[in-house]
């Protein structure tokens, strides 16, 4: 089993490097999204800010990694006859895309290190060492939590030539309303109960090392995966 998580992590993680357009937006565009919006905030916030940056671009990008990155590649296998041969590995299809998202957050871990680079460059801060296990505890649990519900979400339109229509919706429903970029919370107490109910803010609350609602971030990290493995396992493929 273990062996099996390897190769299909080998295969994704030699294949990102391949692909000069998910070498972009996973590595050089977030570090650029950081740049501009220190640029405008940094000078009306306090010297926090460059660290609530820094993880907010973080929690920014692993949201887009994973509905964009992860979720439509069942969509792909349907369209291309592949995902016959999904059915017939001899590993589990969630330890399949288990090896998918260890690959994406090895490629996290080294934003997590540019983003800390340029944090010190532009204001000479950086997050502490002592912060990084809950730092790369955040990274898991978000890629996990948005991969499968972008997995999920795929299945809605799987048969259809849309593509990403559902996730782009989600996406900036989930990142406008989250304290990625600023605290939106603080100004508008309504969207303050959306997305604390949404995934993304309890994510955040780990990168930050604050306290997290537990219960909330165990059913999103649970439901989407029963519903992708029921959704994979029960709908009938006519490709």
């Amino acid at each position: 089993m273990i062996r099996n998580t390897y190769l299909s992590f080998k295969v994704h993680f030699l294949s990102f490097f391949r692909n000069k357009n998910a070498f972009f937006w996973e590595l050089v565009f977030p570090l650029f999204i950081y740049v501009i919006f220190y640029t405008i905030f940094g000078s009306f916030n306090d010297e926090g800010y460059s660290l609530f940056l820094l993880t907010g671009v973080l929690g920014m990008t692993l949201t887009a990694d994973g509905l964009f990155g992860v979720g439509p590649v069942i969509k792909m296998n349907y369209e291309n006859g592949t995902i016959r041969v999904l059915k017939k590995l001899p590993i589990n299809i969630v330890l399949y895309f288990s090896g998918l998202i260890i690959n994406r957050f090895i490629i996290l871990s080294i934003l997590y290190i540019l983003l800390n680079l340029v944090s010190f460059l532009m204001s000479g801060m950086f997050l502490p060492i002592e912060k990084t296990p809950q730092v790369f505890l955040g990274i898991f649990l978000g890629l996990w939590i948005f991969s499968f519900l972008g997995l999920s979400l795929s299945f809605l339109n799987i048969k259809t030539s849309s593509e990403k229509g559902m996730n782009n919706i989600l996406y900036f429903i989930i990142l406008f309303t989250s304290n990625a970029l600023y605290n939106i919370s603080a100004f508008n107490p309504g969207v303050e109960k959306i997305a604390n109910f949404l995934p993304l803010n309890g994510v955040l609350h780990i990168l930050r090392s604050e306290q997290p609602e537990f219960l909330g971030l165990v059913l999103w990290m649970v439901i989407p995966v029963f519903l992708f493995y029921y959704a994979f396992n029960k709908v009938q493929y006519s490709r």
